[in-house]
């Protein structure tokens, strides 16, 4: 299906909203693996929109429109070679900026004696296979991975905390103010700091969560209705897991705390971790479905680290090391259009 500039910068810019339907989804992502060019031109237009969040946008505007418009003055011209140096970056970040800025301040900011706009809301999402940084309104910054998102206030102002939502894995460095703090929301618990870095892994199809402590301090939290009640409080090299099914919590200090932020610098890191371990993480790395059907394999461990590289070819690494073997099943097309994830399958030989 061959879709016009507007189609497609319609998908985008709906794709940074959270608003794309299955069919629409799909179409993007085939956009982007059709053409190099284009998903590096997604992520330029994504590395933009997470620049520029920290512009209130209370009344809607046209967002395909500037992104047809940021593309020209950035020089972005499919067909082309594309030059887009971190120059080029910047400055299309301060056209958006200056043309946002300029809407908010003559039209929408609010005027004396007028009641202040509602509160909004970002959400960012990070593509399969790849990591985005976005920076808060107060400065903190946080690193996504592969198929996780943020939800977040395009500001903090006049709130008690500074309040986002995490579903997948991300790796915040928060900016102190004890005067407000700031929490992640995982669902089923909180975490709660002043100023401080950690890394939370909570994909919702995981059967644990892991919070890994770097530096700083955080309280973990249970939130049921009005009543936050306190878990416990970690200090920097704990790991607290917390398991789903059993409601339990649990914490260790690790030695190498590398192993839970190095995704970060694109890398999978194993350290003596076994097979559920790694299928996790290669799971929502590579967004596929991996399965183990024989319990056997549950001996092994797994040690090593990889960039970029290939899902097969982590596989047959893997594989060299173990009596494990695997199988391909592709992704199939489904009655709305969409595809199904890859499924791997895992067996001893």
């Amino acid at each position: 299906m061959n879709l016009t500039n507007d189609e497609i910068y319609s998908l985008i810019a709906k794709s940074f909203s959270g608003e794309l339907t299955g069919e629409e989804l799909a179409q993007l992502n085939a956009w982007k693996s059709s053409d190099r060019s284009n998903l590096s031109e997604y992520n330029d237009f994504l590395d933009i929109w997470n620049h520029s969040n920290r512009l209130a946008m209370p009344s809607p505007f046209d967002l395909p429109g500037s992104l047809n418009t940021t593309r020209k003055i950035a020089g972005i011209d499919r067909g082309q070679v594309r030059w887009f140096t971190m120059f080029v970056r910047v400055a299309a970040v301060l056209v958006l900026a200056i043309l946002f800025s300029s809407i908010y301040n003559l039209y929408l900011a609010p005027k004396s004696g007028q009641k202040t706009e509602a509160l909004t809301y970002q959400q960012v999402k990070a593509s399969f296979g790849m990591q985005s940084r976005v920076e808060l309104a107060d400065g903190s910054v946080v690193y996504l991975n592969s198929g996780s998102t943020l939800r977040f206030p395009t500001s903090f102002n006049g709130m008690k905390t500074r309040k986002v939502e995490l579903s997948g894995e991300g790796h915040f460095s928060v900016t102190k103010n004890s005067n407000q703090p700031f929490i992640v929301d995982i669902r089923k618990m909180q975490i709660r700091v002043v100023g401080t870095t950690f890394d939370v892994d909570a994909y919702p199809n995981n059967s644990d969560f892991t919070i890994a402590l770097v530096e700083g301090s955080i309280k973990l939290q249970q939130n049921s209705g009005n009543e936050v009640k306190e878990l416990l409080e970690m200090k920097p090299n704990q790991v607290a897991t917390y398991q789903q099914t059993e409601n339990s919590l649990s914490i260790k200090t690790e030695n190498d705390i590398n192993k839970y932020t190095a995704w970060t610098e694109g890398k999978i890191v194993f350290s003596n971790d076994p097979v559920n371990v790694v299928t996790r993480k290669l799971g929502n790395w590579y967004n596929v479905d991996i399965v183990t059907t024989d319990t056997k394999l549950n001996k092994y461990r797994f040690t090593g680290t990889f960039i970029d590289e290939p899902l097969e070819q982590v596989l047959n690494i893997l594989n060299l090391t173990s009596k494990m073997e695997y199988k391909v099943i592709p992704a199939r097309k489904l009655a709305d259009n969409s595809y199904s994830k890859r499924k791997i399958i895992l067996k001893s030989r």
